[in-house]
């Protein structure tokens, strides 16, 4: 049984005898493309790189400590986080929000069908991606260049706030309950000294008595004379009463210290957890391959497949050369 089989004189025979439609075709592939890309929309990626710090170093414990023993950079488990939180609806809908990227990209998000299509449409332009060296790369791809820029940066600046404002948000809660505490041990100072005033008026004993001082006398006291009444029991409930307040104060200088302590840093602009190493700017030229490049891919696309399917056309209806 003779079976068809392609050979080289055949191949370039088949092609000379198309060349015709095979030209055609490669012209019109060439003029698609052309026309797609003179007529389709051009999409621009703006990107942005910066550098994650080590949160940790703005905590108390190691701002206020002489030994420094942690990385300046944040390690991979941090960098984890940024991604996260950058395909969280906390940071997309704060960005698209303060870019007016509704209004932009014409979508009604008055709906929620609206709402979910410019989500999705944000989600699917953002990406990021960390590098080699530990640095976070960030991307926006838009229609419109120096939007795209914008977007990219604003994203970052949303992404250092709130992921600052996490560790900020819990040294300022420390801080709270802190100040809570002091309230606290100031009113009972305050309920202390009273009682103090009222037992040294009551049995006139102005004497310095503090045994939470190493038991500091400033005066010699001597019953009758500085004193009336129960004298002996005065001076006994008076030292008490200056123990707890003496005990009370010093607590309150250590809270008052660390307060001060936790409320360091806690200003918006101080100690920024990111660091912006390549600002977004306007990328000038579009994504994918330029007008000329694009015109050659569509040109061999369409010599391509217009050999192909005639070298097809041909050994259908048996037009090689057949071997016996």
């Amino acid at each position: 049984m003779s079976t068809p089989f392609l050979s080289q004189p055949s191949i370039v025979n088949s092609i000379h005898k198309h060349k015709r439609f095979i030209s055609i075709v490669t012209v019109a592939a060439a003029v698609v493309g052309a026309i797609f890309y003179w007529t389709g929309l051009r999409k621009y990626e703006a990107t942005s790189e910066f550098v994650l710090r080590n949160p940790l170093y703005t905590d108390r414990g190691n701002m206020f400590s002489n030994e420094k023993t942690m990385d300046y950079f944040a390690g991979e488990d941090d960098i984890d986080k940024i991604i996260l939180l950058s395909g969280s609806d906390l940071v997309q809908k704060q960005v698209i929000r303060n870019m007016h990227l509704a209004d932009a990209y014409k979508v009604d998000t008055t709906t929620r069908k609206g709402e979910l299509m410019l989500q999705r449409k944000f989600h699917s332009n953002l990406k990021i991606i960390r590098t080699e060296f530990k640095a976070l790369l960030l991307g926006y791809t838009d229609t419109d260049p120096d939007r795209a820029a914008a977007v990219a940066n604003e994203t970052v600046h949303v992404l250092e706030t709130t992921y600052g404002e996490f560790y900020q948000d819990m040294r300022r809660n420390m801080y709270m309950s802190i100040m809570d505490k002091i309230r606290d041990e100031d009113s009972s100072i305050n309920a202390l000294t009273d009682t103090l005033a009222k037992l040294r008026d009551q049995y006139h004993i102005y004497d310095i008595i503090s045994p939470g001082r190493n038991n500091i006398m400033l005066s010699g006291m001597k019953a009758g004379g500085n004193g009336q009444g129960s004298y002996g029991m005065a001076i006994e409930r008076i030292q008490n009463i200056e123990s707890l307040k003496d005990e009370l104060v010093t607590v309150r200088a250590k809270q008052t210290t660390l307060a001060n302590q936790y409320v360091t840093g806690n200003k918006k602009d101080q100690l920024p957890v990111l660091k912006v190493v390549t600002e977004a700017k306007n990328p000038v030229r579009a994504k994918g391959p330029g007008g000329i490049l694009t015109v050659i891919i569509s040109a061999f696309l369409g010599l391509f497949f217009s050999i192909v399917y005639m070298l097809l056309y041909d050994s259908r209806f048996w037009a090689y050369t057949e071997s016996e």
